[in-house]
């Protein structure tokens, strides 16, 4: 059906008399009625007939209405639709906070916090150096994060992505040192640290306790007590533990919290024979320097010997001090032999 354009409750009878409807109306009185009876005849005509086009009207304009309502109710439910998965992201995006329990209260120790490197190697179950989580470690990681914006970010290439990480989170600090230079305060309080954040970030149970154990043995070691004892101590954690993340990243892990006591003694000699060469070297020094002066001593007395008695030499230097000068009445420092 044809739609209907305008209202036809709004539209005026036509006058049929005009020569417009000549035809039509001489149609009619050919059969029959009179000219005025021909005219009421078509006036109810078109009455009836504009009365089907009103009825039609109505039922265009309901489903019109209808129709209407149907695509405001869909762009309604489309806008509703759309804000509700704006909200939803912008929730998403929202910081949010966890709930706390309203019984609890902090515990009784506060474990220092390490730097964002540190923290960001243990997210990655990476090697890190235990000084990041000595008191010196913490105690610098607090002072560089008032200098350093945590909220700074950088390219940063994930599993081969390249990604946006905390620019914190790159920087190695300076100060660091590897495991084997802490002292034993700071390897001892470190370690605890340490094993309580790698804890946190839910590193396995398994590598959890091989690090307690192999910590465990290390601080309660006999040797402790023996002259160079924590220091070669020092030096096994720091290697064997250095060593334990380089199996690992291969697919060769071993069990760090079994210890290698062969190991251990050839570090400990290694550590006995740097400190005696050191020694060698400070008295090779300590000779070098007091032969210096000697030559001093002799280069000025030289040109004095007109004023002295004549020099002699004693019959042997042998049972004198090798770095003490000899002299006769008065004599020079014999050579020292070779080092």
């Amino acid at each position: 059906m044809n739609r209907i354009l305008t209202d036809p409750a709004l539209e005026a009878q036509p006058n049929f008399e005009f020569p417009a409807y000549a035809a039509w109306l001489n149609a009619i009185i050919a059969g029959g009625p009179t000219r005025e009876e021909a005219l009421a005849q078509m006036a109810e005509g078109w009455k009836l007939e504009r009365q089907e086009r009103i009825t039609l009207w109505l039922q265009q304009s309901e489903e019109d209405l209808r129709i209407q309502q149907e695509q405001e109710e869909q762009e309604r439910t489309a806008k509703e639709a759309e804000a509700a998965e704006e909200q939803r992201e912008a929730e998403k995006k929202k910081p949010k906070i966890n709930d706390f329990d309203a019984e609890a209260i902090v515990a009784d120790v506060l474990i220092p916090r390490p730097s964002q490197y540190a923290l960001q190697k243990i997210k990655s179950m990476e090697y890190v150096e235990l000084w990041y989580f000595s008191p010196e470690g913490c105690r610098e990681a607090s002072e560089s994060s008032r200098t350093t914006a945590e909220d700074s970010f950088g390219l940063a290439k994930v599993d081969g992505y390249v990604a946006f990480k905390p620019m914190a989170s790159f920087k190695a600090s300076q100060k660091a040192l590897q495991d084997h230079d802490l002292s034993w305060r700071q390897f001892n309080m470190a370690k605890t640290s340490f094993l309580v954040h790698i804890d946190k970030n839910g590193w396995p149970d398994k590598h959890q306790q091989a690090l307690a154990l192999f910590f465990t043995l290390i601080t309660n070691h006999e040797h402790r007590v023996r002259p160079r004892g924590e220091k070669t101590l020092l030096r096994y954690a720091g290697f064997v533990r250095r060593e334990w993340h380089d199996h690992l990243s291969q697919n060769q892990g071993f069990n760090i919290g079994i210890f290698n006591s062969a190991l251990y003694n050839t570090l400990s000699d290694d550590v006995w024979e740097a400190e005696r060469d050191e020694s060698i070297k400070l008295v090779y020094f300590y000779i070098q320097s007091h032969r210096f002066k000697t030559d001093q001593l002799h280069s000025s007395l030289l040109p004095c010997s007109h004023l002295c008695v004549p020099i002699t030499t004693p019959a042997s230097t042998s049972t004198l001090p090798p770095i003490m000068p000899s002299f006769g009445t008065l004599s020079l420092l014999a050579p020292l032999p070779p080092i």
